[in-house]
């Protein structure tokens, strides 16, 4: 039987090694579809199968992978019925998020957000303007008091994460959700609780929607 020091290596070892391959499948590196070998994955970052096998359970209880059992591993690969679903569900608990988050959010917060759009505005590359979306988003999130609603999200977002960086990198600046992001400010800056509500909604469903189109871009060229 391991020790608990071995344990907790062992632990730290597997999210390491969830956190390199999250942020691979993140940023595209690893493709959706793509076959994720334990022994390949156990060499290339020089630890044994067993943090590597605690690792893929780590990504596939975030939806970023899936466990097939012929197969083993593979990047998840979502159908527009898959993002729909999601981001249906997002759009429900995002609203709740913004709702109960209104109450919390101080003129400093509202400050900091407002420089993180701005810094969106003029950010070129789509990994860094991923970074600042998804921390514009949590930021507001978080001062709902709500951590397990939070938690939901943010394994929600990280779901769509690959296409989200995907879509992004195939956008002009001047199309982002900047101005979408800048209206669910200005509700919050204006404690317009369903003003707020509105916009998260119209967000969500813009994007999914534009999501659903690139998808099907990208099917048809495959």
């Amino acid at each position: 039987m391991a020790s608990e020091p071995e344990v907790l290596r062992r632990k730290t070892t597997a999210e390491t090694v969830s956190e390199l391959i999250r942020s691979e499948i993140q940023r595209g590196v690893l493709q959706p579809g793509t076959r994720l070998r334990q022994n390949d994955v156990a060499a290339r970052f020089g630890v044994s199968t067993t943090p590597v096998r605690e690792a893929f359970a780590l990504l596939q209880a975030d939806g970023l992978v899936r466990i097939d059992p012929h197969r083993g591993a593979i990047v998840f690969h979502p159908t527009a019925e898959d993002l729909t679903e999601s981001y249906e569900i997002r759009g429900a608990l995002e609203v709740l998020a913004i709702t109960k988050a209104m109450p919390n959010l101080t003129p400093e917060l509202l400050t900091d957000m407002q420089s993180v759009i701005d810094e969106m505005r003029q950010t070129e590359g789509e990994d860094k303007w991923v970074e600042l979306n998804d921390h514009f988003h949590l930021t507001l999130y978080n001062a709902s008091e709500m951590p397990r609603l939070c938690s939901m999200i943010a394994s929600l977002r990280d779901s769509s994460s690959t296409y989200i960086h995907m879509f992004v990198s195939h956008q002009p600046m001047d199309k982002r959700a900047d101005d979408q992001h800048q209206e669910i400010l200005d509700a919050c800056k204006a404690s317009d609780v369903r003003r707020a509500q509105r916009a998260v909604r119209a967000h969500i469903n813009h994007t999914v929607k534009e999501l659903r189109k690139f998808l099907k871009e990208q099917e048809s060229k495959a």
